[in-house]
């Protein structure tokens, strides 16, 4: 059995940075900071971020440098070549749910993000009855 699974809390260092895939596909990058503590010294590690469809466009639209946010994915490696033919390594984490931790004042018209998470976004069919919730009877 393999498990790859990564719960993160930190702040986001810059704006996130939109790009598109060959295919056309939404990516967005950022940068994570994780407080780290030890002894009397509070360092930080720095984690790349790599949101795709939903999450890339959830966290292009709400998600700006210095927010507080959970982060959970997975961990993938990817190997490529520098200019001088060197072989490097990074790390990346592949969000699958980003949500942000701490209210900020929205922009009219805006839908609050707490309101919202990438993992758990609404859709046109989310399968809820209509009506206007004046009914007595419990549901179950």
């Amino acid at each position: 059995m393999n498990y790859n699974r990564v719960i993160l809390v930190g702040r986001i260092t810059q704006d996130p940075e939109m790009k598109a895939t060959t295919g056309g596909a939404e990516v967005v990058n950022f940068s994570l900071a994780v407080n780290r503590y030890s002894k009397d010294q509070q360092q930080a590690d720095f984690f790349r971020i790599v949101c795709f469809g939903k999450n890339a466009e959830f966290v292009k639209s709400y998600v700006k440098k210095g927010r507080l946010l959970l982060v959970e994915g997975s961990l993938r490696n990817n190997s490529w070549q520098d200019r001088d033919g060197n072989k490097r390594i990074t790390t990346e984490i592949i969000a699958n749910r980003v949500q942000p931790l701490e209210k900020r004042t929205e922009e009219p018209g805006e839908v609050p993000p707490e309101d919202l998470q990438s993992g758990n976004l609404p859709s046109e069919d989310d399968g809820l009855a209509s009506g206007n919730g004046d009914s007595d009877e419990v549901p179950f």
